[in-house]
C-alpha cells in the first residue's frame, strides 16, 4: 500500500524504493535496498559573497560564481517531497545567501510549503524587516557566523572581521522571536578557532548566552595555503583543557557547545552521512557534503591535497530521489556508514604515496575519497542541525 505523502510526512515513515544493488564484498557480496531516507537538505542558492573572509574556501577556489536560478529552486522544492523523513531545508553551502536577489522570496516558498528551514550567514545583510519576518514566518534555525567578540575583532586576521554588526543582527532577532512569543528561529553562532582567538572562546561563550545565543558550534581551521598551517591548534601547540573546561561550565547556564577534536584520534564519523544530508550546489550538481561541493587545495597537517568537486548527478537532469537511490550514490553511503575506507591522515605510508594528492580516489579503489577528511575526524565541523526539546540546535 502507498501510504500519502502528507501522512508518511508527518508519521516519519519510511519510504521504500523497488531498487536492489548487490556489490562485491572482499570474498562475498552484500545486498543494499536504498530508501529515500534524506533527512537534511542543502541547498547552495548562491556560491557569491560580500565578505572576502581570508580563511574562506571563496578566496581559493577555482569554481564559477554563481546564483540557483528560481525555476531550479522550485524544482528542487518539488523533488523535495518526495523524501518523508525530510527535516529540514537549509540554506548552506559555500556562500552568502542573503546576497541572492529574490533571497526573501525563498525563505518565504519554503515556510509556505510546510517545510522546516535552517541557514547559515555572516548576517550583515539582514535588515530590520528581514529579521522580523523570520520570527513572523517562523524561520526555524539560523546559524551566524562570528569568530571574536566585538570588541576584540581588531585582534584577528583570518575569520570574519564584521562582529559588531553580526552580533547587532542577532540582538535585534531575538528581540523580534520574544516579540511574537515563539522560540523560533533557533539562533546559533559557528566560530572558527585559530591561534589568533582560541584564548577569547570563554569570553565569546559568556557573551553570547548574554545575548540571547541558543547554540555555539566550533571548528578547527582548514588551511587554504601553508601559511595558514601556522595558525592550527590541533597539533598539539596548544594546551586546550583549561579552555575546555571553562567552557563547560559555562555550557551548564544554557548555551548548548558543540565542540570539536583538538587532536587527531582513531575514530571517525561524517556528520553530512551520520545524518543523511545531500548538498545541491546553485547550479544544480549534487554532492555529499560541502568538502566536495567545490575545487581548491587543502592542508592536512602540512600536506598539500587538491580537492575535486564531485557530483552524483544533476537536479536539472534527474530527480533528487533518482540521484539519492543511484547505484553509486547508495554505495557511498553505504561504505561511510560502514567506515569502509582507509585511514590517510595517520597511515605509515602517507609520504609515499601518490592517492593522498588529490580527493579522486583512496587505495582501496573509494571514489571519491574520504580517508583524509578532517570533518570525518571531527576536527572540522559545520553546522549540521539536531533537534531536541521541540527546537533545532
Amino acid at each position: 500500500m502507498k501510504i500519502p505523502l502528507a501522512y508518511s510526512r508527518r508519521q516519519g515513515a519510511v519510504e521504500l524504493t523497488d531498487k536492489e544493488y548487490t556489490f562485491s564484498l572482499w570474498d562475498g557480496k552484500v545486498i543494499v535496498r536504498p530508501k529515500l531516507d534524506m533527512k537534511y537538505l542543502y541547498i547552495e542558492i548562491t556560491s557569491r559573497c560580500n565578505l572576502k573572509c581570508e580563511m574562506c574556501f571563496k578566496q581559493y577556489w577555482e569554481d564559477e560564481e554563481g546564483d540557483m536560478d528560481w525555476e531550479l529552486f522550485l524544482k528542487i522544492l518539488d523533488d523535495a517531497e518526495e523524501f518523508p523523513e525530510l527535516k529540514m531545508i537549509y540554506f548552506g553551502g559555500i556562500g552568502e545567501p542573503t546576497v541572492h536577489p529574490r533571497f526573501m522570496d525563498m525563505v518565504r516558498e519554503v515556510k509556505k510549503r510546510g517545510f522546516a528551514l535552517g541557514m547559515s550567514s555572516n548576517g550583515t545583510l539582514m535588515t530590520d524587516d528581514m529579521l522580523r519576518e523570520f520570527a513572523k514566518l517562523g524561520v526555524d534555525l539560523i546559524y551566524f557566523s562570528m569568530d571574536t567578540v566585538p570588541t576584540a575583532q581588531n585582534a584577528i586576521t583570518l575569520g570574519h572581521l564584521a562582529a559588531a554588526a553580526t552580533a547587532d543582527r542577532i540582538k535585534r532577532l531575538v528581540k523580534y522571536r520574544d516579540e511574537y512569543g515563539t522560540h523560533r528561529p533557533s539562533v546559533g553562532v559557528e566560530v572558527v578557532v585559530t591561534k589568533e582567538n582560541y584564548k577569547q572562546l570563554p569570553e565569546m561563550a559568556r557573551f553570547l548566552l548574554d545575548l540571547g545565543v541558543d547554540s555555539m558550534l566550533v571548528s578547527n581551521l582548514l588551511p587554504m595555503t601553508g601559511e595558514q598551517m601556522e595558525d592550527i591548534i590541533y597539533d598539539g601547540s596548544v594546551d586546550m583543557k583549561p579552555i575546555l573546561e571553562e567552557l563547560y561550565r559555562i555550557a551548564h547556564n544554557g548555551l548548548y557547545i558543540k565542540l570539536p577534536y583538538f587532536e587527531l584520534k582513531t575514530e571517525r564519523s561524517c556528520d553530512f552521512d551520520e545524518n543523511n544530508v545531500a548538498v545541491v550546489r546553485w547550479d544544480g550538481e549534487v554532492a555529499p557534503c560541502y568538502r566536495f561541493l567545490h575545487s581548491y587545495y587543502e592542508y592536512i597537517f602540512g600536506r598539500k591535497k587538491k580537492v575535486n568537486a564531485y557530483s552524483f548527478g544533476n537536479v536539472r537532469e534527474k530527480s533528487l530521489a533518482e540521484i539519492w537511490t543511484s547505484e553509486k550514490y547508495t554505495w557511498f553511503r553505504f561504505t561511510m556508514k560502514n567506515y569502509m575506507y582507509p585511514s590517510c591522515t595517520d597511515c605509515p605510508l602517507v609520504d609515499a604515496c601518490d592517492f593522498v594528492k588529490t580527493s579522486d580516489i583512496d587505495c582501496w579503489g573509494n571514489e571519491p575519497s574520504c580517508a583524509d577528511c578532517l570533518w570525518a575526524r571531527r576536527i572540522v565541523q559545520c553546522p549540521i542541525p539536531q533537534h531536541n526539546f521541540g527546537k533545532f540546535y
